[in-house]
């Protein structure tokens, strides 16, 4: 753990290898090509240059039993309760679908740079500061240069790096491509410069990305349907705070997010995780 944590902290990024079996993933397809013809998916704008998308969301709310693991996954919110402190909240859950293009038709190199939400204090300081919210993005291939990897500028989480609008869509010198495998998982800062590239691989490309917030930041998801309520209710029942704060709700986020004046964050976060488990077991 702590070596992905020094890379997170130094790059902005790292990425968890084999998290997910290939059984996992055909599932989470099977799924996406189901819930497709049952729900509207959200509209993007059409980029035929290097792509058409189409992208689902609430899939938890639809689909509880398969995909609630894919936001509980013990490794993950282990890291982002490391680098985020125990307010971990799923802010949104989406798969997306994203169509082959010839490689005559693939004009640009990369799809958009940008930052994800919440990218709080960019250019401020050339220090590391904890993410308000990180990007998780498992992939259900392998992500190869045909496919259309991540792009991702390292470090640029930190400092004042900004891209110009003419170069939105070009290779960038310092960029690094994260070619990871199916099932592999990458976590990004929020804050740092990152992109995608056209799939001129003859076949679609899938990803699933979970987008977690703090727990008292508004959520994208809808986590009032009857699925979702009933995971809170019994996690209610187990005082399983964890579990409760990914969708949401947690009474003790604001005693302890004014809690921070005596002691580093790091060390606080670590004992209020140390309580929570220790409510969970019953040992409290």
């Amino acid at each position: 753990m702590q070596k992905h944590i020094k890379a997170f902290k130094r790059d902005g990024y790292t990425v968890f290898e084999g998290l997910f079996d290939r059984q996992t993933i055909a599932l989470w397809k099977t799924i996406f090509d189901d819930q497709v013809t049952r729900q509207p998916a959200i509209e993007r704008e059409r980029q035929p240059e290097v792509g058409d998308q189409v992208v689902l969301d609430n899939l938890v709310e639809r689909e509880p039993k398969a995909m609630l693991p894919a936001v509980t996954h013990p490794v993950i919110l282990d890291f982002l309760e490391r680098v985020m402190g125990p307010f971990v909240q799923m802010e949104s859950l989406r798969m997306n679908r994203t169509d082959s293009v010839s490689k005559r038709d693939a004009e640009v190199a990369a799809t958009n740079w940008h930052r994800d939400g919440w990218a709080m204090f960019v250019g401020q300081t050339n220090d590391y500061l904890p993410p308000m919210a990180c990007n998780v993005l498992t992939y259900l291939q392998d992500m190869t240069d045909e496919v259309g990897p991540l792009r991702v500028l390292p470090g640029s989480h930190r400092g004042a790096l900004f891209v110009p609008k003419e170069n939105l869509r070009a290779s960038l010198p310092n960029e690094r491509w994260v070619e990871v495998k199916a099932g592999d998982t990458a976590i990004i800062h929020s804050c740092i410069l990152h992109s995608g590239s056209p799939n001129t691989s003859g076949r679609p490309r899938f990803f699933m990305s979970r987008f977690y917030t703090k727990c008292f930041l508004p959520t994208r998801d809808n986590h009032n349907g009857p699925n979702v309520q009933n995971i809170v209710a019994e996690a209610k029942q187990r005082k399983d705070r964890r579990l409760m704060r990914l969708f949401g709700v947690d009474d003790l986020a604001g005693s302890r997010s004014m809690a921070t004046g005596g002691e580093p964050e790091e060390i606080l976060w670590k004992r209020w995780i140390a309580e929570d488990r220790a409510v969970l077991s019953g040992s409290a």
